[in-house]
């Protein structure tokens, strides 16, 4: 059926490619001086690694735009990894600093760099953890601040911009490491459970505290991280990506997205009574609503998977105390037909009507498809076209995709953090298939032969699920003093 295309708008931010001044003809031609570099209507379309590599420094007879950095540099690791690209972009450098005289005082390949370096540092600060990165960075830029007082000044700012994002990243990942600890703590005495409506009984207020959860793990990861989801060898011979990030910050978010949908599903089953169930129900329905105002479409996914689990699905008596057009409207936008259409026009909606808005507005995508769309448009094309150029329409293509993200990531919200709720979110016990099948079967019992089988299989496994959780005595304690754990905001709120 061939590739499958993203419905999705074009980014905001210009994706135009246009050199100037651009080759004569506008069919396709060859910059003999860009080695190989391959126009097509005087937009680049393929070329050799050493040709797009040289568009990188913009010279007098051609001046390239920051989406062209943008997509070459977060396309380029399919190819070569991030150190040696920085390593041939210094040489050029060099090449071009030796072509001045010696009686010179231009600096302008010199302005080229740092502008470069700092657009790299800016939209890549990640490649910067790898000391290569750093000791490169550090030699070039030594030098282009010994030329100008102007050039200092501009390095000084690349290096204070770098030095604070990698510091927010440890700091996000320190927290990271807290949140884990806390929940393995949890988990190991279950008796902490507790109905999440001792702790917020307001649908919008949980929207809004699962809306400052999604925008911080997703600001947090970096946009090379798409493309390294689906690379699976290089095309090189030698092992060059074992020492490169890894996706940690994707898997981080994905797992968060899991969290979620067992949370839902656990809050339901774990309370023995119908009449709870069904204000729980109902109360997640009307969360999921306010996600979808709020443009989170990840927590309205991610709360709608929890609610059409099987042990929840299940509970028929539960469902039929809650009103049943919320459930429909539920099933009818998260319904996959048409490749997820529904979802997708909405998100075209909501895309279109923040880019109208005065004010930013939020807009969290289904993370989940998004990666999916990603990884078909990477498998419906090739990396390179016969004649072994790389192809370049390709990674404008995911470059396009990655920046639907980039774009709203980093909007500050109207609304303040709640920190009680947000620790509870993020550390109270989850339960596992199992266990929430097993609960499921002793607040509604089995109805036919097979859940008959099943349940009596999960007793003999893991005994009674009501004596496991303690259900009397559930309680929810914090295990560290309130403010231990700070959930601080990425970005500076204003």
């Amino acid at each position: 059926k061939g590739p499958l295309v993203p419905f999705l708008p074009q980014p905001q931010t210009s994706t135009s490619l246009l050199l100037s001044p651009p080759p004569p003809s506008s069919s396709s031609s060859v910059d003999p001086n860009s080695e190989e570099v391959v126009y097509k209507d005087g937009v680049v379309v393929a070329g050799s690694l050493d040709g797009l590599i040289s568009l990188l420094l913009p010279s007098q007879t051609h001046q390239i735009e920051q989406s062209y950095v943008f997509a070459f540099v977060l396309c380029s690791r399919l190819f070569i990894q991030p150190h040696q690209l920085l390593g041939r972009v210094t040489k050029i450098f060099s090449s071009l600093q030796k072509q001045q005289p010696s009686s010179s005082t231009d600096s302008g390949p010199a302005n080229k760099i740092v502008e470069l370096l700092s657009e790299w540092a800016e939209m890549f600060p990640y490649d910067f953890r790898d000391e290569r990165m750093m000791r490169s960075l550090k030699d070039v830029t030594q030098h282009c601040a010994s030329l100008s007082p102007e050039l200092r000044r501009l390095v000084g700012q690349l290096q204070a911009a770098l030095v604070k994002k990698l510091s927010v990243l440890d700091k996000y990942e320190h927290i990271l490491a807290q949140v884990n600890a806390v929940s393995m703590e949890r988990l190991i005495n279950p008796k902490t459970q507790v109905n999440i409506l001792s702790v917020c009984d307001s649908p919008q207020e949980l929207a809004q505290q699962l809306t400052h959860i999604e925008l911080e793990r997703l600001n947090n990861i970096g946009p090379e991280e798409f493309i390294q989801t689906f690379v699976r060898c290089p095309e090189e011979t030698e092992p060059l990506y074992r020492d490169m990030k890894k996706t940690s910050n994707i898997e981080a978010y994905v797992e968060w997205f899991n969290r979620l949908s067992y949370l839902v599903a656990t809050e339901i089953c774990v309370s023995d009574k119908k009449r709870n169930r069904a204000k729980l129900l109902e109360f997640f329905l009307d969360t999921a609503a306010e996600c979808r105002k709020l443009n989170n479409f990840n927590s309205f996914m991610a709360i709608s998977a929890g609610l059409f689990m099987s042990p929840v699905t299940r509970l028929k008596r539960t469902r039929s105390k809650v009103s049943s057009s919320k459930l429909h409207t539920i099933e009818a936008f998260v319904d996959p037909f048409s490749n997820f259409s529904t979802y997708r026009h909405a998100l075209v909606s909501a895309f279109a009507q923040a880019s109208k808005s005065r004010e930013k507005m939020c807009v969290v995508p289904f993370f989940s498809l998004l990666v999916k769309d990603l990884y078909f448009l990477n498998e419906g094309m090739s990396n390179r076209l016969p004649s072994g150029h790389i192809r370049f329409e390709k990674c404008m293509a995911l470059a396009r995709l990655v920046s639907q993200i980039l774009a709203y990531k980093e909007t500050v919200l109207p609304f303040s953090r709640v920190r009680g709720v947000l620790n509870y979110l993020m550390t109270i016990p989850i339960h596992t298939d199992d266990e929430l099948q097993l609960a499921s079967f002793e607040i509604e019992p089995p109805e036919n032969a097979g859940e008959k089988k099943r349940f009596q299989e999960l007793r003999m496994l893991l005994g009674s699920f009501g004596q496991r959780i303690g259900r009397s005595s559930s309680v929810y304690s914090p295990t560290f003093p309130p403010g231990s754990l700070p959930f601080s905001p990425i970005q500076e709120e204003t």
